[in-house]
Parts: structure tokens; sequence; C-alpha cells
């Protein structure tokens, strides 16, 4: 049982809610919540949201037939109620299944939670994080993120997941707006919180350095005092973060390439299997890893994971063992075969800082002859988005002079011919989207070439590689 009818009345009119046709003027028990009206559910309440193209009060009958008991609606669209449906009336329904999710991790005394955001990276690290507790901990006592739900939705949604079997969860947290952190951070109320990385991207709405680390260091709002902080040694506005987690604890644990990082990232070289590194701590400990993840990068999101599970009290030899078995979901670096080429799709998302990673590690070892480079667009990038494509451009140039570029999305148009690639560089094309780049693409993938395919999510690069259809 999720909620008794007890428990979910008392957190609703804690939070201002009316009820509506309750016959016997009591709530039911709850075994789920949901916002899916498609998905069969048992006895749940359905939390009727407000979508970019949907109304799920448009469906709260659909709801009914697939197992919700209990509708929770926006109070001025009760009349879209159908008669004698138990209903919950708020102001925000998402206020209320945000108060709920709270509710229900909060009955977790025992848990460690780590709350996770960044830049670039969060995934990453969240993967990494993962199989060092798994490691430590054991099967099925460790919870995750799922794919990217890590806004004001998903959040709530993985912390109904959490059960009494759980040690340790990992909780990501995504924002492109100043304001969406602090609730999600109130919600999960971690017990310790890890910023990956602070970088160029959602610099359209969060204008420059300064201001997405004030947003990311609203992670820490809800800390324990004295809770665990792990912080980059060295990146964009890191003052900024330092100061907003000393407002909490002096806990802070550092982790970088450079000399005086508590957790010390030496790579030690890779190629498309993985990564070796080495792991040094500030008390003379060290380890070696070889990583199935590929890239120095990604060395450097394993170091960060591996300072947060020092910093929870996990020995230095569990860690290493952990992250030797991390694995990335989705298209992360996946590696496909179609007719002999090689196809490595990390277009799960993109902005300027991964996209350098991504073509530094994969000049390392790629054949320039015969590599080809399928760029795309990065988004929310604001007033700098023609300057970085220009930069991520001229790096693949430069560290890829002799490979064929294919750009696809109007923002890589725009820079290849203000950085005078379309007239200067024979081995650059471009297209609109993805879908009229398929032909290209995909001839250009004969035996023994590699293509490596970047962008952010939106320019669904899955449409290039055969396996996605025409």
């Amino acid at each position: 049982m999720l909620f008794t009818g007890k428990e979910l009345e008392s957190c609703l009119e804690e939070n201002s809610c009316s009820f509506l046709n309750l016959s016997s003027g009591e709530l039911p028990d709850i075994e789920e919540i949901s916002t899916d009206s498609r998905k069969e559910m048992k006895n749940a309440l359905f939390i009727a949201l407000d979508g970019e193209k949907f109304d799920a009060h448009d469906f709260i009958a659909s709801a009914g037939k697939n197992g919700a008991v209990l509708v929770c609606a926006d109070r001025k669209k009760a009349d879209k109620v159908p008669p004698n449906f138990p209903a919950v009336l708020a102001d925000s329904p998402l206020k209320i299944y945000q108060a709920l999710a709270k509710n229900h991790r909060n009955r977790f005394k025992n848990l460690k939670l780590v709350g996770l955001t960044g830049s670039c990276g969060k995934t990453s690290t969240k993967e990494a994080l993962r199989a060092i507790f798994l490691r430590h901990a054991g099967e099925g006592k460790v919870l995750a993120t799922e794919g990217n739900s890590n806004n004001q939705i998903g959040v709530p949604q993985n912390l109904f997941r959490l059960r009494q079997e759980h040690e340790y969860a990992i909780i990501e947290m995504g924002t492109n707006h100043f304001g969406e952190i602090r609730p999600l951070a109130e919600m999960a109320h971690p017990d310790a919180a890890m910023v990956v990385s602070i970088g160029s991207c959602h610099l359209e709405f969060l204008k420059d350095f300064n201001g997405v680390a004030t947003e990311k260091g609203e992670i820490f709002s809800f800390l324990p005092p004295g809770a665990p902080v792990v912080l980059p040694f060295r990146c964009p506005a890191v003052e900024v973060l330092r100061e907003a987690a000393k407002k909490r604890t002096e806990n802070i644990t550092t982790f970088g390439e450079e000399k005086g990082s508590d957790v010390r990232c030496t790579y030690l070289g890779g190629d498309l299997d993985g990564a070796s590194f080495l792991l040094e701590t500030k008390d003379g400990k060290s380890v070696k890893v070889h990583s199935p993840v590929p890239g120095r990068h990604q060395a450097l999101n394993a170091a960060g994971a591996a300072a947060m599970a020092l910093a929870l009290g996990i020995p230095l030899d569990e860690i290493g063992e952990g992250l030797a078995k991390t694995v990335l979901p989705g298209m992360r670096m996946r590696k496909t075969m179609h007719d002999g080429a090689l196809y490595l799709n990390d277009a799960y998302n993109a902005n300027p800082d991964s996209m350098r990673a991504s073509l530094t590690w994969l000049s390392e070892f790629a054949d320039k002859e015969k590599t080809v480079l399928v760029l795309g667009d990065m988004g929310e990038l604001g007033e700098n988005a023609l300057r970085e494509h220009i930069k991520v451009l001229s790096l693949a140039k430069e560290l890829f002079p002799s490979s064929r570029i294919i750009c696809i999305g109007a923002m890589m148009r725009e820079a290849c011919e203000v950085n005078s690639l379309l007239s200067g560089g024979k081995n650059v094309e471009t297209f609109p989207d993805a879908s009229s780049a398929v032909s290209a693409v995909r001839s250009a993938a004969r035996p023994g070439m590699m293509l490596f395919l970047k962008a952010s999510r939106s320019m669904q690069f899955e449409k290039l590689e055969p396996s996605a259809g025409a």
C-alpha cells in the first residue's frame, strides 16, 4: 500500500485540497500514483496534469478504466471530472503530486539519498555511482533515476519507486530555468549532494556561468547540516558553488585532474572499448580502474562518483570494482555495426562541453581517413549559440582535417557559413534536419568506416541509423 486513505487525506488537507463525489466520505487506499491515463494501474490515484500537447483532464475516464479509483484535478476544471468519479480538487495537481512524493520519501529514515545535478555528465556520473552502490550494497538495494526523468514530473515519479529494501538512491535533478532545482531538492531532501560540472548549456535562460552555478547550487538548500557535498576542484563559477554549499556544510570533497583535488584522476588512455585511469586520494590511497565507458571526460565523471562514494564511507577498492562495471543507457556512446560500418551514436544529448570532450577523445585513436563526423545542433544556448557552434566546428576541423563532416541543423549550417567551412572545406556538407541527411549519412557508411553521431536529443539522430528505418 502506497498510502492508506487516512494518510492520503492528512497530506491532501495540509495542502488545502477539497473533495468531490466521495460517497462514503472517506478516501480509498491507494496502491500507486500515475500521471499516464494509458497505463494499466491498480487502485491508483490519477494526477491530471496539463501538458504542452494534452490536458489529462480529458482522459480521466480512461484512467478509471485502467484502474484509477481517485483523480486529483485542477479545481478550475472540476466540470471535467466524470459524474460520480471520486476526486481531489487542488489549485495545482502538480504541486500535490510533488507534496505526496515528498511525504513518501520522508518515510525512509535509513536511506542514503544522493542529489545530483550539473551542466554535463549527470547521467554518466549517476550510472558510475549506481555501479559503486550496487557493488557495495548488492542487487535490489539501489534506486536511481530512470532515463531522462529529472524534471518537475520525473523526480516525484522516481521518488514513488522507493521501497524499504533500498539502502541508496541517486536522484538526478535537471534545470534550464531559475527556480527549478529548489523544489526538486525540497522533494528529494538529499542526504548528500553533488554538482558534476558547470558549463555552457542552458545559457539561454540562466544567462551566464554564475547564473548556472547559482541555480545548480540550490541542490544544497535542504541538506542536513554537515552533509557530504562533492564539487569539481575547478570549473566555471566554482566559488559560487562553494559559497552555496557552505551555507549548509563544511563537509566538501573535490575531484579533478589537478593537484589539490581530494580525489585526483589521472587519465591513462583509452579507445572505443573503455578508458583506464588512476584515482588517488589525499591520504595516499590509490586504485587503477579500467572502465567500459570510454573517454577522458568520462574518467573525470567516474572520479566524481568515487568522491561521493568515499564521502559516504565506501572503501576505495570497492569503488574501483564498481566503476569497472559501469554501463551507460540509451544513445550514449552506443556502438552498432551496419554493413561493415561502425556507428558510434552519442546523440542522446549535446552541449558545447560534451561536444568538445567527445571530439577530443575520438581523436586519440580514430583513423581520420575512415571517420565521418555527423554533428547536429545544440539547444538552449541563447545569444551564445552561433559562437559555440563555430567553436565546435573549428575544433572538429582542427582534430579531423581529412575527415568528412556532415552538419545537420540551422545553427550548424550558419556556423559553417560564418566560419567559411562551406567554401573552404570540401569535406563539409550541411542539411536542415536529420530526415534530409539520411541518404548522405548511410551512403558514407562503407565497410571499415566509423560514423560518430552527436547532437541534442531534439535533432532525432536515431533516424540516421539503418535500424531506425527509412
